[in-house]
């Protein structure tokens, strides 16, 4: 079966299609292909391997083909715009949930021959035109998605004058399959527009290694200008003549004198979307009043014509809408329609109805106030979340700290520790993703689905006790998470560890603001810390103790999502306290109690705050008591036994590995909301933490600044004023509060193009690509690029790659860091990647901060000029934010490596003394680390320790040097 679906094709066909443009006539699927034998055919002339006839015996199309998406129009009512594939692979499953096409991704074109490597160029030979495509409805442009190649604007098909994006990209020839200079890869340098429409173009100046010219592939020509063999695939005909028309049209407008030997179509994603709509639902209320209203009318035709499929419905609307009309008008006798016809009519007429209330308001107003009320109901509202903190103790106490001062009094971390109190709880987040089942098996099965919760709410609201529409859906009947539809259902609401390092109120640092214990002792400022794969929110401790210390900041450290502590020591850094749901509940319920003893109605909030802590669904670690297997299957284990994070990447299951990433972005902007609310001081009143002229900053470290890269953006974009609006149109007690803008955000040692990051990490690498080549799919052939490129289509989503220019466009003081030669997180894949793969120029740090650069105005990251640089060179220098520091990982035993700025001394077998210590590393990071929260100068070498390096592949960052492909 592997070999016949989607993906493993050599450039994705699926036998599974077959019967898809059946028209319903006896036999008309029997001899669907054309039997080509024709021995006049020129077989020297090179040719792309391109069957789009997707009920050809062996369909073969481009991975990324709109036919894709569109295929699923006539298979039966459902149908969402998703993509189509009946194979049982875990890149099959992720077809059936794209709603388009990767930004980033690159995808392989491949040839039944040889190419000359040379006449392969990227806007010369081969093209990568946007399209101007209008909306499939002119009266709700966000009701459909505009995937149809029928959309597009014939009369100006490419935008001119429009100001379309025109994308960055490469054309490389690479080899596959065991073949040589087979296949052209197209590789973006900065990632395409989201949901928007593309022609790929290959023109006939591309040569086969013998010099002659390429041609159209065979079956192409056949399809595209021969006579159809069954016309239930007049539609496919038409889109191939419209892209090689498109194509033909363009290259003779540019006068290039050659002609098309491949075209077609494909259509971004929008799926981050999702996020965005989850920081500020009301921005996309517009477009859901769009859905609501146009799947009502959809309902109200399919309730009378069951047997349609959805493109039948469709059109059936029309019909049907333009009898309404012309019986309104009094053109139309009504005893010429059918009863059919009169109860469709009437159908519509009750939709009509029901969204004008009777002819006494606007849809808009009446679909308003029907979706105000679920905003922070069904539909997700990042606001203050349940909360609770055991009294503080000192960081001094904890068990590595008493550790390094019995090592040496003297450690300046010990000594920080004096001046720093630990506060450890428990917080209530929102979870998406799905809970373990009692087998385990949904940590690794669940993914986002669709808001059936909001859907049938809002039916409540317009129609009580009755469904007046139904939001479309796969065809398997699944509600989909996407661009289209970016509202997830809530699973659960999971209590989970937080840990908050203060400022002692006690032996007050020297530089803390506030030294007056009637303002309650607030900090400098608050800096949410996440941390990377495989750790847990112990990581924090020693950057935090002596950001604390130091800076007065208040850090305040989550888990990821399946993560949490574990192992012998109980977390990475030992210390910290496992959540233990019975000492939470009893220790919670017993301040219930006097707070209830107290009869004060003004408590009432904060009681029931304190019983949905408890009441979650569940309450503990965030790794639910289960680690992985050799197999990458959940088991459960005692806490000495587990993993943390072991079950995170996961590519068995892509929509899995994309929402766990997704379920961090949520997690943090509900931390920030929530900052306001922590009581540390146990006095059961707000603003402990924050106040006015106090920022909230964010630390992320390796995945902990994959996710936060996308959660600074959202903070930090123009939704932060929709939601605060969301806010205060909310009247008390929302109103009382404010989501944070973020005053710094540190990002270390991070990457964006997650998946190509785990092709070319050396530490995770391994593992991920020996389990796909047990399956088959083996680096270097077009079966893995196709697998990749479904990965990061699905991946978009949460990917930084998609918000990296947004977070450089809204945050001026960013402190971007790498460790040169770091071995978890490449630097970059663009000059080296991991052999065998092929180049990913949008993978590892540097790409980043050329994308963080670019966003802040800049165009060539190695002049230094926008983002400021700090290499060896600058030893004796500062610089202001924003700025790339490059730190010496030529000896990650000494000098810095991946985990130096959580762990300046860390077990390594290969290192003397099976210990990695680099202790001066960590002081420069985490004294730069502090200036930049404080808003002041980043310093290249505090106290006077060397410790930068330089990198030698700046200049090739998105190739803005101009290199030739690797």
């Amino acid at each position: 079966m592997f070999k016949k679906t989607l993906i493993s094709l050599a450039v994705a066909s699926s036998v599974g299609l077959t019967g898809c443009f059946d028209s319903g006539e006896t036999g008309a699927n029997a001899n669907p292909d054309y039997q080509i034998e024709d021995t006049t055919i020129d077989r020297s002339i090179v040719r792309p391997i391109y069957n789009p006839n997707p009920i050809a015996e062996e369909p073969a199309f481009p991975i990324n083909a709109d036919l894709i998406l569109l295929l699923g129009a006539t298979q039966s009512a459902n149908y969402d715009f998703t993509g189509l594939s009946t194979g049982n692979t875990p890149a099959d499953d992720a077809v059936n949930d794209l709603s388009g096409f990767s930004t980033s991704g690159a995808f392989t074109l491949k040839f039944d021959g040889e190419l000359n490597p040379a006449t392969v160029m990227a806007n010369a030979t081969v093209f990568l035109l946007p399209l101007n495509v209008g909306p499939a409805i002119d009266s709700a442009p966000e009701a459909l998605p505009n995937t149809n190649p029928t959309s597009i604007v014939a009369s100006n098909p490419f935008g001119q004058g429009l100001g379309l994006e025109q994308p960055n990209f490469r054309a490389d020839p690479v080899s596959v399959d065991g073949g040589t200079n087979n296949a052209i890869r197209v590789v973006p340098l900065e990632p395409l527009t989201e949901g928007q429409k593309y022609l790929v173009v290959v023109t006939d100046d591309v040569q086969g290694a013998n010099g002659k010219p390429i041609e159209r592939s065979v079956q192409d020509v056949a399809l595209a200008d021969g006579v159809l063999g069954n016309p239930a695939l007049g539609n496919v005909k038409t889109i191939l003549q419209t892209a090689d028309q498109l194509a033909n049209g363009f290259l003779a407008q540019m006068q290039t004198g050659s002609e098309s030997a491949l075209a077609y179509t494909f259509t971004t994603n929008s799926d981050t979307d999702v996020l965005r709509a989850m920081m500020a639902p009301a921005a996309y209320a517009s477009g859901l009043g769009q859905k609501i209203g146009f799947t009502a009318q959809l309902k109200a035709i399919r309730d009378n014509y069951p047997t349609l499929n959805f493109s039948q419905l469709t059109t059936k609307l029309g019909e049907i809408t333009e009898i309404a009309g012309q019986l309104g008008a009094g053109q139309l006798d009504a005893s010429t329609l059918s009863a059919q016809e009169i109860a469709a009519v009437t159908a519509l007429s009750n939709v009509q109805d029901v969204l004008t209330a009777d002819g006494t308001q606007t849809p808009q107003t009446t679909l308003t106030q029907a979706i105000v009320p679920e905003i922070g109901d069904t539909i997700h509202l990042p606001v203050p979340r349940p909360s609770f903190f055991y009294p503080k103790t000192e960081a001094a106490d904890l068990a590595t700290i008493q550790g390094l001062a019995a090592q040496d009094p003297t450690n300046p971390i010990a000594q920080a520790a004096a001046q720093v109190q630990v506060h450890q709880g428990a917080i209530t987040l929102p979870y998406y993703q799905s809970l373990p089942g009692e087998t385990g098996a949904g940590i690794v099965t669940g993914s986002w689905t669709g808001n059936t919760s909001m859907e049938a709410g809002l039916n409540e609201n317009l129609t009580p006790g009755d469904t007046i529409f139904s939001f479309l859906r796969d065809i398997d009947g699944t509600l989909n998470v996407n661009g289209y539809f970016p509202f997830p259902q809530k699973k659960a609401d999971t209590t989970v560890p937080v840990v908050v390092f203060n400022p002692s109120t006690d032996s007050r640092p020297a530089s803390c603001v506030d030294q007056d214990p009637t303002g309650g002792f607030k900090p400098n400022g608050v800096t949410i810390f996440q941390h990377g794969i495989t750790v847990d929110r112990s990581v924090s401790m020693l950057p935090a103790i002596l950001l604390a210390q130091s800076a007065c900041q208040t850090v305040v450290a989550i888990d990821q999502p399946l993560h949490g502590l574990a192992g012998a020591s109980v977390g990475r850094v030992a210390g910290l306290s496992e959540l233990d749901e019975e000492t939470l509940t009893t220790t919670v319920q017993a301040t219930i109690q006097g707070l209830e003893a107290q009869n004060n109605p003004a408590l009432a909030p904060v009681i029931a705050q304190l019983n949905a802590l408890i009441s979650a669904d569940y309450i503990g670690e965030r790794h639910f008591g289960y680690t992985a297997n050799a197999s990458l299957q959940p088991v459960p284990a005692p806490l000495a036994d587990i993993s943390s994070g072991s079950l995170f990447i996961n590519p068995l299951n892509m929509m899995n590995s994309r929402d766990n990433l997704r379920q961090g972005v949520v997690d943090l902007l509900n931390v920030a909301a929530s900052i306001q609310t922590f009581d540390i001081n146990g006095d059961y009143q707000p603003f402990d933490l924050v106040g006015p002229g106090i920022n909230v900053n964010f630390i992320g470290h390796s995945l902990g600044g994959i996710s936060g890269t996308v959660f600074s953006a959202l903070a930090n974009s123009s939704l932060n004023g929709v939601l605060n609006q969301t806010y205060q149109d909310a009247g008390a007690p929302l109103n009382n509060f404010t989501f944070p803008t973020l005053g710094s955000v540190v990002l270390h040692n991070t990457s964006g193009q997650v998946t190509r990051l785990i092709e070319n990490s050396p530490a995770f690498s391994g593992q991920v690509l020996g389990g796909l080549a047990n399956a088959g799919v083996t680096q270097g052939t077009s079966a893995f690029e196709s697998f990749f490129y479904v990965f990061q289509s699905i991946s978009d989503a949460g990917d930084p790659v998609n918000f990296a220019k947004s977070l450089g466009a809204s945050t001026g003081n960013l402190l971007v860091t790498e460790v040169v030669g770091d071995s978890t997180v490449p630097n970059e894949a663009n000059v080296n990647p991991l052999s065998p793969a092929f180049s990913a120029p949008l993978t590892g740090t540097e790409p980043l901060m050329a994308l963080l650069d670019l966003g802040a105005g800049g165009t060539n990251l190695a002049d230094g000029a926008d983002l400021n640089l700090l290499q060896s060179e600058d030893v004796s220098g500062a610089s202001a934010t924003p700025v790339a520091v490059f730190f010496d990982g030529s000896n990650p035993c000494s000098t810095a490596n991946h985990g130096t700025f959580v762990a300046p001394q860390a077990p390594n077998d290969a290192c003397p003394g099976g210990f990695a210590v680099t202790s001066d590393a960590f002081t420069v990071m985490v004294t730069q680390t502090a200036q930049a929260l404080s808003g002041g100068n980043v310093p290249a070498s505090p106290n006077n320790i060397d410790a930068l390096g330089t990198s030698p592949t700046l200049a090739n960052a998105l190739d803005q040097d101009e290199q030739a492909a690797p």
